[in-house]
C-alpha cells in the first residue's frame, strides 16, 4: 500500500510541477539552467519590438523573477516575462549602441553598459537611476558585466590598436539623493587593444580576463591576464594567439579555466589560488574564429566556431582538450551556449547563429556520446527573419528568451503538442511502474 501511495504522489508531482515552476524565482543568467526547457519543438510565446536593425537592437533579455530586463537605444525596460508587456521603463544616460552586452542583475540592482565608456546603475524595483560611471578613456561597452562581492567589473573597446580600460566599480549608491552621481572607479587597468566581448571571472583574490591583441588583424599575440582584485595590478599573464573575444569560464571538476580566441583557439589554463600565477596552458585549434564563450559541464566543453559553410557546434573533452564530435550549423554561432541540466543523465544545449532566419538550434548530449544529435528547435517567420548574435536565456518555467537584428525579443516555449506528449509519456511510465507493483 505504501508503494502505491508513493507512486500516486509521483503522478501528482509530475502535473503539479508544471503549474508551480512559473512561481519559482530565477537566478541571474549563466550558461547553466535546471529548468525544463523545450526539448522537441518550440513555438513563439510572444515577441516584443524594441528597436530597429542591428544598430538599435535591444539587448538579450535578462530574467529576474517574473520579469525581463532589457535595454534598447536610450531606454531600460522591465517587462512581464509571460506576456512581454511593459511594466516600467527608464531613460538611460547614453545609448546601448549595438547592444552586445546584456544588463546585469545583482543585489537588487541593474547595471547597464552604455556607449562612451559608461556604466549606469538602477534600482530593480523602481528603475530609479542610482549612479553613472564615465571612463576617462571612453569606448564602446561590448564586454559582459561581472558582479562579485559588491563590485562590478567590465571592459571597454576603442579600436584594434587603441588602448582602453578594464574597470572595477563599487555597486554601492554613495549618494541616494542624486540619480546620476559621478561614480569613481575603485581601479582601472589599461590595455592596448582593449576589451571586446571579454567577460571576467573573479576569484577570491584575482580577476581573470582576456583582451585584444592590439593589432589590426586577429593573429597577433594577446594575453590572458591575472589582476589583483584589490588594486587591479597585473600579477601574471599567458601569451595566446589572436583577440580573446570570449568570457573566461571556470570548470570546478577540472579546477581549470577556459577562454576562446578570434584566431580559432580554445584555451584551458589554471590559476594558483594564492599567488594568482597562470599556468598549464593547453589549446584546441578549432579551424575557424571562436567568439563563443566556452560552456563547460560534465567533463565536456561546448562552443561554436566559424566554418567555410557557416559555422559549427563543437564538443571537447575538458581533460584532454581533444574533439569528441562536431556538427554543422546554418551560420556562425557567436554567442555562448545555454545548457539545460533539468533532465536526468542528459543535457540540452541551445545556440543561435548569425545568419537568417536566426532561429535556435538544440543539441542533446549524454555521457559517452560521440555523435551530434541536432534539432532545429525554433525557426522564425519571415517577418522576424534576421541575423543574430544573441545568447539564449531561460526562465524558471523553461521559457527561452533571445533577440535578433529585427529589433524584437522573443519568448519560445514548448509546443502544446510536445507538452501533451511529454505528459502522456510521464503518465504511461508511472502506470507501468504501478502495474509492476500489482504484478508482484
Amino acid at each position: 500500500m505504501k508503494k502505491i501511495v508513493s507512486l500516486l504522489l509521483c503522478v501528482l508531482l509530475v502535473f503539479g510541477s508544471l503549474a508551480a515552476s512559473a512561481l519559482a524565482v530565477s537566478e541571474p543568467r549563466s550558461f547553466l539552467t535546471d529548468s525544463k526547457t523545450p526539448v522537441s519543438a518550440g513555438k513563439l510565446k510572444f515577441s516584443k519590438k524594441l528597436g530597429a536593425g542591428f544598430v538599435n537592437s535591444p539587448t538579450t533579455p535578462v530574467v529576474v523573477g517574473n520579469t525581463l530586463i532589457v535595454a534598447a537605444g536610450k531606454k531600460l525596460f522591465k517587462l512581464d516575462a509571460q506576456t512581454g508587456e511593459e511594466i516600467k521603463s527608464a531613460s538611460l544616460a547614453d545609448s546601448v549602441g549595438f547592444a552586445v552586452a546584456m544588463p546585469l542583475y545583482a543585489d537588487g540592482k541593474i547595471f547597464v553598459q552604455l556607449d562612451g565608456g559608461k556604466v549606469q546603475a538602477f534600482d530593480y524595483k523602481t528603475l530609479k537611476s542610482l549612479w553613472l560611471y564615465t571612463d576617462g578613456l571612453g569606448g564602446q561597452g561590448l564586454s559582459p558585466l561581472t558582479y562579485d562581492g559588491g563590485f562590478v567589473y567590465t571592459g571597454f573597446w576603442l579600436g584594434e590598436t587603441q588602448s582602453a580600460n578594464l574597470v572595477c566599480l563599487s555597486a554601492k549608491d554613495e549618494d541616494p539623493k542624486k540619480g546620476t552621481e559621478r561614480k569613481k572607479a575603485r581601479w582601472t587597468f589599461k590595455r592596448k587593444g582593449g576589451f571586446y566581448m571579454a567577460g571576467a571571472t573573479v576569484t577570491e583574490r584575482f580577476v581573470l580576463v582576456g583582451c585584444d591583441d592590439g593589432e589590426k588583424e586577429s593573429g597577433g599575440n594577446s594575453l590572458i591576464l591575472s589582476l589583483n582584485k584589490a588594486n587591479g595590478k597585473l600579477v601574471s599573464s599567458l601569451k595566446t594567439k589572436g583577440d580573446l573575444r570570449s568570457s573566461v569560464t571556470y570548470d570546478g571538476e577540472q579546477g581549470a579555466y577556459f577562454i576562446a580566441s578570434k584566431a580559432g583557439f580554445v584555451y584551458r589554463f589554471k590559476a594558483d589560488e594564492k599567488s594568482g600565477k597562470l599556468s598549464a596552458l593547453a589549446s584546441y585549434k578549432a579551424g575557424g574564429s571562436v567568439t563563443s564563450s566556452p560552456a563547460v559541464y560534465g567533463g565536456r566543453v561546448y562552443f561554436g566556431c566559424q566554418s567555410s559553410d557557416g559555422g559549427k557546434f563543437v564538443v571537447l573533452n575538458a581533460k584532454t582538450m581533444k574533439k569528441v564530435y562536431d556538427c554543422e550549423m546554418p551560420g556562425f554561432p557567436q554567442s555562448a551556449a545555454l545548457i539545460s541540466t533539468g533532465y536526468d543523465g542528459r543535457v540540452y544545449i541551445y545556440m543561435t547563429y548569425n545568419r537568417k532566419p536566426g532561429g535556435i538550434i538544440m543539441f542533446a548530449d549524454s555521457p559517452g556520446q560521440t555523435e551530434a544529435k541536432k534539432t532545429d528547435l525554433f525557426t522564425l517567420a519571415d517577418n522576424f527573419s534576421q541575423f543574430c548574435i544573441s545568447s539564449v536565456t531561460a526562465g524558471s518555467d523553461g521559457t527561452l528568451y533571445y533577440k535578433n537584428d529585427s529589433g524584437n525579443i522573443f519568448a519560445v516555449t514548448e509546443s502544446t503538442q510536445s507538452v501533451f506528449v511529454k505528459m502522456i509519456n510521464a503518465v504511461l511510465h508511472i502506470l507501468l511502474r504501478l502495474f509492476s507493483v500489482f504484478a508482484q
